[in-house]
Parts: C-alpha cells; sequence; structure tokens
C-alpha cells in the first residue's frame, strides 16, 4: 500500500523535470530560474513528506547482485525520479532498470555513468534532501544575482560543472569541457567581457610559480630550462641561467622573470583569450589534452585551460570579427609571437559558481562544492 501511494505521489509532483527543452531555453535566465523552482517544489515534498534511507557506506553493487540494501536503493531512487514511478513491485535484484536509474542519478551527480555503486555513488545517494533543498535554494539565488541583465550572445563558464558554453537567442553554438583552478589557487567568479585573442604567447611565469617550482628544480638542473623552452631576464635582459647560483635564490630574494617561449610544450598551448580580470586570470590552450578525461578537473593555478581552444577562436573571429572562415584560420595560423587579435563586438563571459542547475533535458544536476563556498544551514 505505502508502495502504490508513493508512486501516486510521484505522478502528482508539479513540473515535469524530465521533458526535453529547446535550447538553449533551459540556459535562459527566466527560464533556469523556472527550472530551479520546480525542482525545489520536487525536492520540497522529497524531504517533507517521503522517509530517505541511508545506505550503508561499504555496500557495493554490481548488474546482477542480490541485495537486502537493494529496496531502500529503489525507493531513493523513485523519489529522485531517476526510476520510473510505473516500476514493478520491490525487489532485492539489482536488475537492468535499477542500473539504468542508477546510471542517470551518477551522470546527474557528475559521477562516472557505469551502474556500479561504490563509495563516490553511496556519498551522494546519502546527502539528505533537505540539504539538497537548500542548494537548489542557494543556486537559484545566485544565479538570478549573476545573469539577471545577461545579453546574448554570451560564454558561460560554470566552475563546479568544468563546462563552457557559447549560446546566442535560438542555439547552443559550442560547448566544450574546461580545466579551472586548484582550491588553493582557485578560478574566480566574474561577469565581464571578452577583450582579445592572443596567437603564440609566451608565458612569464607568475613569481609564486617561480619560486615554489621551477627554481627548486634549477637547484638540481639549470638545463630544465633549456628542454622546457625557458628563459631567464633580470631588469629586462636575458642572463645565463648558469651564472645564477639557483641554491641562494629564495621568495625573498627572487628578482628574476622566467619566460616560456611559444611552441607547442608553452603552458598556455597556441592561444590564449584574455578578458578584464583584476587577478591577471585568462582562458588558454593547453599541451595537456588527457586532463580534460578526468572529472573533477580542478588542476590548474587559477587560469581556465579550454578543451577546443581554437573552435572558439574561430567563432569570436568570424562572428564578432565579421572575417570569412578562411581568413580567421589564416591569422590563427600566423608565426607571429604574442599576435593580438582584439575582439571587435563585446561579448559577454559569465564565469559561474553553479552546483545545482537544471540541464537542458530537465535533469537536476548537482556538482562538487570544489572551493566550500557553500553555506547550508540546515
Amino acid at each position: 500500500m505505502v508502495y502504490r501511494w508513493l508512486i501516486l505521489l510521484l505522478l502528482l509532483l508539479p513540473g515535469r523535470l524530465l521533458a526535453q527543452l529547446p535550447e538553449p531555453a533551459w540556459l535562459q535566465t527566466e527560464r533556469q530560474a523556472q527550472l530551479m523552482q520546480q525542482a525545489i517544489d520536487l525536492y520540497s515534498c522529497i524531504s517533507t513528506t517521503n522517509t530517505w534511507y541511508t545506505l550503508p557506506a561499504n555496500l557495493r553493487l554490481s548488474p546482477g547482485d542480490t541485495n537486502q540494501y537493494v529496496p531502500n536503493l529503489q525507493h531513493n531512487l523513485l523519489l529522485t525520479r531517476d526510476l520510473q514511478p510505473d516500476y514493478s513491485m520491490p525487489t532485492t535484484i539489482y536488475d537492468t532498470l535499477l542500473v539504468s536509474a542508477a546510471m542517470r542519478f551518477q551522470q546527474r551527480h557528475g559521477l562516472k555513468a557505469d551502474g556500479r555503486i561504490g563509495p563516490r555513488t553511496i556519498a551522494e545517494l546519502n546527502v539528505p534532501p533537505a540539504r539538497r533543498l537548500q542548494l537548489l535554494r542557494n543556486n537559484l539565488q545566485r544565479w538570478k544575482n549573476t545573469t539577471s541583465c545577461a545579453p546574448r550572445p554570451a560564454i558561460y563558464i560554470n566552475i563546479p560543472a568544468f563546462e563552457l558554453y557559447v549560446l546566442d537567442t535560438s542555439r547552443v553554438l559550442l560547448q566544450m569541457k574546461v580545466i579551472t583552478g586548484k582550491p588553493a589557487t582557485p578560478t574566480y567568479q566574474i561577469t565581464t567581457e571578452l577583450q582579445s585573442i592572443v596567437v603564440n604567447p609566451t608565458w612569464n611565469l607568475p613569481r609564486s610559480i617561480a619560486v615554489n617550482e621551477i627554481v627548486p628544480i634549477l637547484r638540481r638542473n639549470p638545463n630544465y630550462l633549456n628542454k622546457r623552452n625557458m628563459r631567464v631576464y633580470l631588469n629586462g635582459r636575458q642572463i645565463n641561467p648558469w651564472r645564477v647560483n639557483w641554491k641562494a635564490v629564495n621568495s625573498s630574494n627572487y628578482s628574476y622573470q622566467i619566460t616560456q617561449m611559444p611552441g607547442r610544450d608553452n603552458e598556455l598551448g597556441e592561444l590564449k583569450f584574455l578578458y578584464d580580470s583584476k587577478v591577471n586570470q585568462y582562458m588558454h590552450d593547453t599541451p595537456r589534452k588527457e586532463l580534460f578525461d578526468y572529472y573533477p578537473r580542478d588542476f590548474s593555478h587559477g587560469c581556465i585551460r579550454l578543451e577546443k581552444p581554437y573552435e572558439l577562436a574561430l567563432y569570436l573571429l568570424q562572428y564578432h570579427n565579421g572575417f570569412s572562415k578562411a581568413k580567421a584560420e589564416e591569422l590563427l595560423h600566423t608565426r607571429k609571437p604574442n599576435h593580438y587579435l582584439h575582439v571587435r563586438k563585446n561579448m559577454a563571459l559569465f564565469i559561474l559558481y553553479q552546483t545545482a542547475w537544471v540541464d537542458q533535458h530537465g535533469l537536476v544536476q548537482f556538482r562538487k562544492d570544489v572551493y566550500g563556498y557553500e553555506k547550508v544551514n540546515l
């Protein structure tokens, strides 16, 4: 009887969150706010009128397993709509439909969607609905405050999702993965405009990176700079790194500038994108493409590494500067170092911190609070 009542309740809940949405309606300020409010209604109902089962931390499930806690998993996945209300009566078998529901839950929480229940999935399943509810409320308010006057076209980067979208009024023009700053060196939230593209950039190493990471290497091997195509400058003049007593160099007396010259091994890759930032952060290419296969992707010192920098540059040069594709490609293939290309029309850039939102498929998404910014008082 309780099980049938639960199914009836789910069928009557407001807001069909799993409906496909026309792109990019889901990221229009008012529409996203409406979708998040529907998600708030759903999680409010879950947290106030239903039992939420906490699963054992050591529970492990693979497809086809039989376990006494499978009915509890089934119950929770029904509440979150990862499992459809027309599912059969409770079972102790982790069957195909439950595996599919678990995979959807994993995808919605930024986990590997393999259907296997392990520590990370259990940790997300054991987050109380009341906490999810408060996260949704916090993120809805943050979304309204940040995007209330959002123009089109615009670039959106969501730090916890490690994703970038380029949107105009009718479609998603470009989507890619990004790498953001580590918790100790975070990428900052900002609403600004993209200013210019730099082709074949040099990289002037920040003092902190030079002192803490490069100087210790140079104490053992000054030839490291040559292998990495780096040069050392003192008072604006290039000097021989072999003539520096690196063992005597420390944070208090460091007075050099280490610069990596353009090339495929340059840490900034072949393209850099500048925006108005008071903390000297920017977007750029990277030679380490393999890092985009990881999640989470908080690996940088604060700047944003792009999975598809060339595609973004082509879009900006064609649709904002008015160049033909052939002309844009010619400009991007120049061999000139530090070649600046100004972005003529204003291109809005929103670097956001959304740990909860509703995606283009109508699914409620949650992500790890990588910087610990969420302040949830329950």
